[in-house]
Parts: C-alpha cells; structure tokens; sequence
C-alpha cells in the first residue's frame, strides 16, 4: 500500500480521488480548507484515514510549518502527492485585477510549491516519490479566463523545471492538463444547473463527441501515471480531454 497525499480534498476532483485510493486501501493524507466538507469526506473514507484529514488554507505561512508537524507526527512517508487545489472564474472578462491574478497564483500555483518544498526539504518521502499537477487544457488553448491560462500555464512550466531537478533521485513529476468533465457539482455541473443554455452550447461547439466526460473516466490515466510504468513521462504534461478542439467563447 501507498502513503497519498491530496490536496483540495474535499471536492470535485480531489474528493473523487481521495475516495477512490481510500477504496483501494491506501494510507491517505487529504487536505482542504473548509472544514464542514472535510467532515463529510470522513464519514465516507475509512477509520484509518479519517485521522489523517486536515483543514488548512495555505494563505497564511503558519500553515506551512502546522503541515510540516503532521507529516513528522505521521510515521509513514508520502510516496504519492496530487495537487487538486484549484480554480478560476471570471469566464467573460479578459481584463483581469492584480488582486485577482495573486489570488489565482496563489490557489493554483504558489500551494502547490509550497507544499512540494515542505515535503521535500524534510525528506518526508519514500523513493520514486511521484508528483503529481492538476494543469488544464487552458495553458495550451484560450478555452478559460485570461488569469486562469496564465496560472495553469505557469504550473506546467514549474512541472517542466521541477522535474529536471529532481529526476537524478528517482523523484518524478507530472501535469495532467485536463478538458471538461463534471463531477460531485464542480464548475460544470453547476453551469449545467444555473445557466442549461450556456451549458449545451458549450458541449455542441466544443466537445466532439457532443458530451463532456465524467470525472471517473480518467482514473485509469492516474493509476498508469502513478505506476512505475507512468515514469517516462516525468516532466511533461499529459493532455486528457477527449479531443476538445477550438476555442470556445460564451
């Protein structure tokens, strides 16, 4: 079994993988920032994990060092991190405030390194640890917001960098940019239920297959990813998104 480290936890993306590895029987360590979600992700998760859950917003740098204590207090070292942490908003507007963009950066971004360097600075890690990104397909195309791109396109050059560095010790670093898929009222789910119209002319302009994928559908790319066989890949960034093509414009 695999010490996994997940962040934003508590939902979408994260909450489908923490519950997926969790099934599988694998040691969790999850993180999120709300705590009544993270309650609701323990009473789902099994008793060894439940313990292992966290609440922290990583604003604030004291949050660092709480981390640094619960990885020392926890005997088992990491041999899996996915950074699910994440978002972005603002679709309409391609003007975008320096209050806005630090914001992103940091939610998408400046965690993701801050939590990598934690983790790595204290050796809290077994060998062949694997890194894992969450990128989106916006750093490659004009599909999202301008400051969402900007963001998603500077976590796939850390990868690209992080990666170079640290491949000599048998540490291996991944983005996984991914399209449009619904899942456990993400983004688009919620664009299903608030705007339908919107929604539908999304699927038909952008999607070729005429339906947006469910978020299950690529667990089987994070298991090969995670493997030993996903080692080559280290460093790049691995498009999944069902072949969305142009851009899409509301």
């Amino acid at each position: 079994m695999k010490t996994v480290l997940i962040t934003g936890a508590t939902s979408g993306l994260g909450l489908m993988l923490s519950r997926y590895y969790d099934s599988l029987g694998h040691d969790l360590i999850t993180v999120g920032r709300n705590q009544k979600k993270l309650n609701s992700l323990k009473k789902e998760i099994s008793k060894k994990n439940q313990k292992n859950s966290y609440a922290l917003d990583f604003k604030s740098k004291i949050n660092y060092e709480k981390f640094l204590q619960i990885l020392k207090k926890n005997e088992k070292k990491i041999d899996i991190i996915i950074h699910c942490l994440g978002g972005g908003f603002g679709f309409h507007n391609p003007i975008i405030s320096y209050e806005d963009l630090n914001f992103l950066f940091h939610l998408n971004v400046s965690t993701a390194v801050g939590i990598n360097k934690v983790v790595l600075e204290n050796k809290k890690y077994n060998k062949n640890l694997k890194i894992i990104h969450i990128g989106s397909v916006a750093s490659i195309e004009a599909t999202a917001s301008v400051g969402y791109s900007m963001v998603k396109a500077s976590l796939t050059a850390y990868t690209k960098t992080l990666s170079k560095s640290l491949i000599k010790k048998n540490i291996y670093v991944h983005c996984i940019l991914l399209g449009a898929f619904e899942y456990d009222n993400n983004a688009f789910e919620r664009l299903k239920i608030k705007n339908r119209k919107v929604y539908n002319k999304f699927i038909k302009q952008k999607l070729p297959r005429n339906k947006i994928a469910n978020g299950e559908q690529f667990l089987g790319l994070f298991d090969f990813i995670v493997s030993d066989k996903g080692n080559p890949l280290a460093g790049s960034s691995v498009v999944a998104d069902f072949s969305e093509t142009n851009s899409f414009r509301f």
